[in-house]
């Protein structure tokens, strides 16, 4: 079979380079190996945390007032259609459409003063996920986001892939769940990716000057659906077929640069993606830790119909699954009432009036929300996860004030000015809001706060100095992030 397809390719394309391309699309390297580094700059400093996080990103962005800040004293054509429903916190009310979010109140925190000086969808992703204000070429950002610098700083601390370590164990092959005891760095364990992406999360991001190699491991489909598959951890052909494939790739890697085309950085850069972790790629292919730890079917259909049978429900098992089994940062593209998660429309909760009556969406996309949301921050703390795992859900701005009518039909526009953000374990102080809005949700009222402070306290919370400096690819030292602090409120300094 090997012999045939090579014939086939070869009567097309006989050049070296596309020969290479092919033998590692064989065996499904070709994307793995610029998502997985080995950890091996330096070990965690003493003391350090080495906490994960759970990004659950609202594309397009989501309306404060129809989620965690809404205004029912306002006028109607600000308030909207919506009630506002009394949490658990005295004097906080949540949107009708989170109930089960509004009884577990205190159990996390949310910041109601965030604002941000753009409200374009491009540059505003990229400042809420880089903390570099307006610093974007075209759609691309100069500057890393989040999570390819947890990436970065987790491949800093430690030797070695994530971990899965105690999950590997037959007798947790169900559930991934822990026994209280530490990972031991003696028990048999295979390697995951730190950064692991599930539909497309952060597609506005990117690794920037930090390279392909702090991208992220991509998880395409929707993991609610009987049939769904992680496309990079299935091999193809027999182990025969991929010994012979590896010896192939061993004879081509003796070829030089000028054979391959490749020159200056972009050599540098690819070389070390594809050679120095094909071992991690193909330890992913062929170990069974990684296939347990993307598989929901050990999860039992309790746990499974408790996060919702649909595909925000089991994203979220999903991410849950994988910290658990070692993952430093998974990042979800969540869009719970599917719109945007796998349309060719890709509207997320860019909720204008040209794309549907918002609070029609909201009564749709609300329960499914608020059961994921709740499910996740319940199941973290049954499994004595909540300081082990941060848990973020934002998006990039908030909506205007004003409810915007288009034929009839009622939306909100982009709004910069003001957003929100729920925040919930990594260490962080809970059962508390975070600054104000005004009486129309305009713009903060208390405690005012640009997303580099959200962005600071997450990496607070993970043990990561964001005053670190980078060198970027003109050879120029550039900070993490250029300003922000902690929100005290948060982390108690």
């Amino acid at each position: 079979m090997l012999v045939s397809t090579t014939n086939s390719m070869l009567g097309h394309d006989l050049s070296r380079r596309a020969f290479v391309r092919h033998v590692l699309a064989g065996i499904g390297v070709l994307s793995l190996p610029n998502v997985l580094r080995l950890r091996a700059e330096a070990a965690i400093a003493s003391g350090a945390r080495k906490r994960s996080l759970i990004l659950l990103w609202q594309d397009g962005g989501p309306s404060h007032f129809e989620t965690f800040d809404p205004k029912p004293e306002a006028p109607v054509e600000f308030r909207g259609e919506l009630g506002a429903i009394q949490t658990t916190l005295s004097g906080v009310q949540f949107c009708e459409v989170l109930p089960r979010l509004a009884h577990l109140a205190h159990r996390f925190s949310v910041i109601r003063s965030l604002h941000q000086p753009s409200s374009d969808h491009v540059v505003g992703s990229h400042n809420v996920l880089t903390g570099w204000d307006g610093e974007t070429e075209g759609s691309k950002s100069r500057y890393p986001d989040l999570a390819s610098i947890i990436s970065r700083k987790r491949a800093e601390e430690s030797e070695g892939g994530a971990q899965i370590g105690e999950s590997t164990d037959p007798r947790l092959a169900m559930g991934l769940k822990r026994t209280g005891t530490k990972r031991d760095a003696g028990t048999a364990r295979q390697e995951l990716p730190r950064y692991v992406d599930i539909s497309s999360g952060l597609h506005r991001g990117g690794p920037a000057f930090l390279g392909p190699i702090h991208a992220p491991f991509a998880v395409a489909g929707d993991p609610s659906k009987p049939d769904f598959v992680v496309q990079n951890l299935r091999m193809k052909g027999s182990p025969t077929q991929l010994n012979a494939r590896l010896r192939m790739l061993q004879d081509l890697d003796r070829f030089g640069r000028s054979d391959l085309g490749l020159t200056g950085v972009d050599f540098a850069e690819q070389m070390q993606a594809t050679d120095v972790f094909r071992g991690q790629a193909l330890d992913l292919l062929t170990g069974a830790g990684a296939a347990r730890a993307f598989d929901l079917s050990r999860e039992t259909e309790q746990v499974r119909q408790r996060y919702g049978l649909h595909t925000s429900g089991q994203q979220c098992l999903l991410a849950r699954r994988l910290v658990e089994a070692g993952v430093n940062i998974v990042a979800v593209r969540f869009c719970p009432d599917g719109r945007g998660d796998y349309e060719k429309t890709m509207i997320g909760w860019d909720d204008h009036a040209v794309h549907g009556n918002i609070f029609e969406i909201m009564r749709q996309r609300g329960p499914q929300f608020d059961q994921s949301v709740s499910a996740l921050i319940e199941d973290l703390s049954d499994r004595g996860l909540e300081d082990e795992v941060l848990v973020v859900v934002a998006g990039e701005f908030g909506r205007t004030p004003r409810v915007h009518v288009h034929k009839g039909c009622p939306g909100r526009e982009h709004w910069g000015p003001a957003g929100c953000a729920l925040v919930f374990g990594g260490g962080l102080n809970m059962g508390q809001v975070v600054g104000s809005t005004n009486d129309k949700g305009e713009q903060p009222l208390d405690r005012p706060f640009k997303y580099q402070s959200l962005l600071a306290t997450i990496y607070h919370s993970l043990g990561i100095n964001f005053e670190h400096t980078f060198v970027n690819s003109a050879g120029r030292p550039v900070p993490i992030l250029p300003q922000g602090e902690v929100i005290r409120e948060l982390t108690g300094v």
